[in-house]
C-alpha cells in the first residue's frame, strides 16, 4: 500500500503551471532516486494515468484522469450543473467564479467560469490547491468544514503570501467565528495581491461543507456599492450548488448575507 500511495503522489506535481515534467525534475520535486521515481512512473503509466510525450521524454497525465472524472461525475452528480449556474451568475455579477471540493486537508479548484464582461479580470488555476488560511474559500472551509481542520492549525506553520495573510491560529480562530454568524468569508489581497475574494459553503448531506464557491474581484472593482449584488449571488450559489451535490443546509445557516 505505501509504494502504491507514494506513486499517486505523483500525480500532485503536475499542475497548470507544470503540465509536463521529466524524470530528472520529478526526482527533484519528490526527493526520490531517479531509479525508484522511473519506478513510479512506470507504474502510474501502465494504468494509463500519466503518459510519456515521445519527443520530449517528458510525463503528463494520461487518458485514464478522463474516464475516472467521467465515472466520478455519473456518481456524484453535481459539477455539470454547477457549470450552469455559475455562468448565470456571471452575466450577474460580471466576475470570475472558481468551486473548490475538499481533498483530505486541502481544497482543490474543481471548477473556474472566468468573466467575459471585463478584459481586466481574475484568471484562476483550474489545477490549484488553495490555501486554507490566505483564502476566502479557505476561511470558509475552516468555518463550515469538518472539524479537524480547525483542530489542526496549530500543527503546521501557516505560510505567508502577502502582508495581509493570517498566520496566527489564534487571529484566524477569532475570524472563523464571524464567518460562522455572517455564513460568508471575504479575502483582501491575502493570497495574491490586488485581489478580492468572497465565498460561501458546499454542504454535504451531513450538514458539514464538502467545498465551497468563491467569486474573485480585482481590487479596483471590489467596491462597497457592489458588496450587495455579489453576496446575494453568492447565498443564491450556495443553496442551489447545496442542493445540486444532495446536500442540506443546517438550520442556523443564514437566510441572507448582509455586508
Amino acid at each position: 500500500m505505501g509504494t502504491a500511495l507514494n506513486a499517486l503522489k505523483m500525480l500532485d506535481y503536475f499542475s497548470n503551471a507544470r503540465p509536463e515534467i521529466g524524470l530528472s525534475h520529478l526526482a527533484r520535486l519528490s526527493g526520490l532516486n531517479k531509479a525508484t521515481a522511473l519506478r513510479h512512473l512506470r507504474a502510474l503509466e501502465e494504468f494509463g494515468l500519466i503518459e510519456q510525450n515521445p519527443m520530449t521524454k517528458s510525463y503528463a497525465i494520461g487518458p485514464a484522469a478522463l474516464r475516472l472524472a467521467a465515472l466520478r461525475e455519473i456518481a456524484r452528480p453535481g459539477i455539470e450543473g454547477a457549470r450552469q449556474k455559475m455562468q448565470a451568475a456571471m452575466q450577474v455579477v460580471g466576475e470570475s467564479l472558481h468551486l473548490s471540493l475538499l481533498e483530505k486537508t486541502g481544497l482543490q479548484t474543481a471548477l473556474v467560469v472566468e468573466t467575459t464582461l471585463h478584459s481586466v479580470r481574475v484568471s484562476l488555476d483550474p489545477s490549484e490547491m488553495l490555501p486554507l488560511n490566505a483564502t476566502a474559500s479557505g476561511l470558509c472551509m475552516l468555518s463550515f468544514g469538518p472539524a479537524h481542520l480547525l483542530e489542526q492549525l496549530d500543527q503546521h506553520v501557516q505560510a505567508r503570501f502577502t502582508q495581509a495573510t493570517l498566520t496566527d491560529p489564534k487571529l484566524i480562530r477569532e475570524r472563523v467565528a464571524k464567518i460562522r454568524v455572517s455564513g460568508w468569508a471575504d479575502s483582501r489581497g491575502s493570497y495574491e495581491e490586488g485581489v478580492f475574494g468572497y465565498a460561501a459553503p458546499i454542504f454535504g448531506i451531513d450538514q458539514v461543507a464538502l467545498g465551497t464557491i468563491a467569486i474573485a474581484v480585482p481590487e479596483t472593482r471590489a467596491t462597497s456599492d457592489r458588496l450587495p449584488a455579489i453576496l446575494s449571488t453568492l447565498h443564491s450559489l450556495s443553496a442551489d450548488l447545496t442542493a445540486g451535490f444532495g446536500g442540506q443546509l443546517p438550520d442556523s445557516f443564514p437566510t441572507g448575507f448582509h455586508p
